[in-house]
């Protein structure tokens, strides 16, 4: 069963998503203004994280996305910020592929 987790910054964005989506349950929707996302979405996957990211948050909530992910698990980065500042995802203390693979 597919199962998506998003992260809204005010409660009018989370109301607006699920109008739009009413398939969405309400407890997937979880806050993007601090990392606190990141043990819920681990709590809601059973610890086993998910399996696609698509990000455009920054800075310590961006290295907690990249924490939510599973194993095999990708990541799509939308985000300026980060990249703009060059900066570091620490993916050597998420214990991901020494030969990771980037596509521009």
């Amino acid at each position: 069963m597919l199962q998506v987790f998003t992260t809204v910054g005010t409660e009018d964005k989370k109301n607006f998503l699920l109008q739009l989506f009413p398939q969405l349950k309400p407890e997937n929707i979880l806050n993007s203004r601090s990392s606190s996302f990141e043990p819920e979405i681990m709590k809601l996957t059973g610890g086993r994280g998910v399996n696609m990211v698509l990000n455009s948050l920054a800075g310590d909530k961006l290295q907690a996305s990249v924490r939510t992910l599973a194993k095999h698990g990708r990541f799509l980065e939308i985000g300026k910020f980060d990249l703009s500042n060059n900066t570091a995802l620490g993916m050597s203390d998420q214990g991901f592929s020494p030969n990771p693979c980037f596509d521009e």
